[in-house]
């Protein structure tokens, strides 16, 4: 009885101090860290866990990303079987692992290319529905595909995510593409998002970019996150449970954070010291952390636990 007694207030111990706040969440703004990860007009800073935080978390379990389940076919996205409607479509789960869909991930096909409305887990299995956004304005037929999707572009930038996360509007999503069709001078008849990321020039742009920041994830041990800086603001910052699944996501998440400066952004002139205070304030408190990203990002939990923290 005495050894349970015990060991009970220490597990609890244990998730109480295992919070996402900034006593178990620090970004790494030391000078060599801030240097490595600068390109033009975007800075990232890696966000770093305690060893209790990793350890509270280290049963959070293994998950395949979207891009690889849908590349050897353990996921099957189609427009919805029973009739195309622009913002829902059918995920199938054909195998036995748990699949993490990403809010604002592109998958291309079907009647039109959608971006991911929110973040999903597909069970071993499991048949179930999806939010969706167009993010190809001018069309409305198969193209190739079939109903199906095969492929991911990546993540949308932050004002397109924001647009579908905050707003919940297709208008404002279309819009959002719209703009950053026009200030990149990229026209396509249909409107599609993934013309852009596959025009020419801003394709080298982006890969110029890849190339420099894309070792975040391994710069240090114990990075779960991710904050991502151009001009004078903090444009982006996602913090996830466990290493694994951020590893597996920033590839994915690096091309909202790129589009984003290459649109929208400028030189990087916010300070380090202005960037750790963000975080601070940000992750003062768990608690509050619902009430600081309503509006402007959101949190993903499932069976109560948090996956995911994202601020646009």
């Amino acid at each position: 009885m005495r050894t349970t007694a015990l060991v009970i207030p220490l597990l609890c111990a244990l998730h109480v101090q295992a919070q996402y706040d900034s006593k178990n969440l620090t970004p790494a703004a030391d000078a060599a860290t801030e240097e490595r990860f600068n390109c033009d007009k975007l800075r990232l800073y890696p966000i770093m866990a305690s060893d209790v935080f990793r350890e509270a978390n280290a049963d959070m379990g293994r998950v395949v990303p979207l891009n690889k389940a849908l590349e050897d076919g353990r996921l099957k996205i189609n427009e919805h079987g029973e009739g195309a409607t622009v913002n829902t479509l059918q995920a199938i789960n054909t195998s036995t692992d748990t699949i993490y869909l990403m809010q604002g991930e592109v998958v291309v096909g079907g009647q039109q290319d959608r971006m991911l409305a929110q973040d999903v887990l597909i069970l071993p299995g499991a048949t179930m529905d999806i939010g969706a956004f167009c993010v190809e304005h001018g069309r409305w037929s198969e193209n190739g595909t079939g109903q199906g999707f095969h492929s991911t572009i990546g993540v949308v930038d932050q004002q397109v995510r924001k647009a579908a996360a905050v707003e919940g509007e297709q208008t404002g999503v279309w819009d959002a593409v719209a703009k950053d069709m026009q200030v990149n001078s990229t026209r396509s008849a249909s409107g599609s998002y993934a013309h852009l990321m596959h025009d020419k020039e801003f394709q080298a742009e982006r890969e110029r970019y890849r190339e420099r920041l894309l070792g975040l994830p391994s710069a240090k041990p114990g990075v779960v996150g991710v904050i991502a800086v151009s001009g004078d603001k903090v444009v982006g910052c996602d913090v996830f449970a466990t290493e694994a699944l951020f590893a597996q996501a920033y590839p994915q998440l690096i091309d909202a954070y790129i589009a984003e400066a290459l649109n929208n952004g400028s030189a990087v002139t916010m300070t380090s010291a202005q960037v750790v205070e963000y975080f601070s304030k940000l992750f003062a408190e768990e608690d509050e952390l619902e009430k600081k990203t309503e509006g402007s990002g959101y949190l993903f939990k499932s069976k109560g636990r948090t996956y995911r923290v994202s601020k646009f």
